[in-house]
């Protein structure tokens, strides 16, 4: 899945830089074309992206006109299957433009159009500038994913990473998951009312003479297995990107990604009834994208349609 990537303010930049940095590529090509669009000239010149991918943005009488910058990104011979756009939500310039930037490509185009929302620590930022801001860019996108300001690092761009690999086909990867996923199911999982949360976990896989030994014994090792993910699963909830009242969720997605020996449908079908627990009401998705001889395991939990936050 690739996506055009608008890191806005000095925030959303910080982020949208990460992802090229340390975004994943499929078949050499990177799946975030990042950009960055500020306020700041001195932020401007802080993000580490090439001059061209970088854009200062003033609002003139009250307005911000971002249609000269959106059509400059989208000039370039690069193709999309969706949008990112990243921004602090306790930063007015910010919200006011990613919403500016939703709607312009929620008009011009059917792709996706995702919104990644920095929420800030609350003591920071007053509650009712913070529900009016999510609020208005949550109209101006069709998916609203948040996450809190301390979460931001290598965890959130792993779990980027994980959704934006499925529906991609690695030519050199010659092998199918357990249950094969695409954008349509992420989308599909995302698409309801409220915002989306995201959890995290990763292991990294044993490599000593005991787990050699168990892995000629085919009960163990599934129930080895097995145990790993539900574990993982638990662990994502405990971790996700902003604490939200979870049991509100409508929508869920279970993504599991990393050496395919370790990925089990026992496993898979024991994460789902984990998740199920959380309402009657919620609808799981779920599948996996195999790396072969990868060491590790990772899991992306998608919660959407959450209604509150948890301070």
């Amino acid at each position: 899945m690739k996506l055009l990537t608008i890191g806005i303010g000095r925030k959303g930049s910080e982020v949208s830089s990460l992802l090229t940095k340390k975004g994943v590529k499929v078949n050499r090509i990177p799946l975030f074309r990042c950009y960055a669009v500020t306020n700041s000239l001195d932020d401007l010149k802080a993000i580490k992206l090439g001059q061209k991918n970088k854009f200062w943005l003033m609002a003139r009488d009250g307005r911000i006109d971002v249609r000269s910058v959106l059509n400059e990104m989208l000039s370039r011979y690069e193709l999309h299957e969706g949008s990112l756009i990243i921004t602090s939500l306790d930063d007015e310039f910010g919200v006011d433009t990613a919403v500016e930037f939703g709607k312009n490509l929620m008009k011009f185009s059917d792709d996706p159009v995702i919104g990644l929302g920095i929420v800030p620590p609350f003591e920071r930022v007053d509650p009712n500038d913070l529900r009016r801001r999510i609020r208005k860019f949550r109209e101006a996108v069709r998916v609203l994913v948040l996450v809190e300001e301390e979460m931001i690092g290598q965890n959130l761009v792993e779990a980027l990473n994980v959704i934006a690999r499925v529906g991609e086909i690695d030519l050199k990867k010659r092998i199918a998951g357990e249950v094969v996923i695409d954008t349509s199911d992420v989308f599909n999982a995302l698409m309801v009312e409220g915002f989306s949360a995201i959890g995290f976990a990763k292991r990294r896989l044993p490599v000593t003479w005991l787990y050699k030994v168990l892995l000629r014994k085919d009960s163990e090792v599934i129930a080895v297995r097995t145990q790993r993910m539900m574990e993982m699963v638990e662990e994502a909830l405990q971790n996700l990107s902003v604490k939200g009242d979870v049991e509100t969720a409508k929508s869920a997605l279970i993504v599991f990604a990393g050496n395919p020996n370790e990925i089990t449908m026992d496993g898979m079908f024991s994460c789902i009834e984990m998740v199920e627990k959380l309402n009657e009401n919620i609808v799981v998705r779920y599948g996996d994208y195999p790396i072969p001889r990868s060491p590790f395991v990772s899991v992306v939990l998608l919660l959407s349609g959450i209604t509150r936050f948890r301070i």
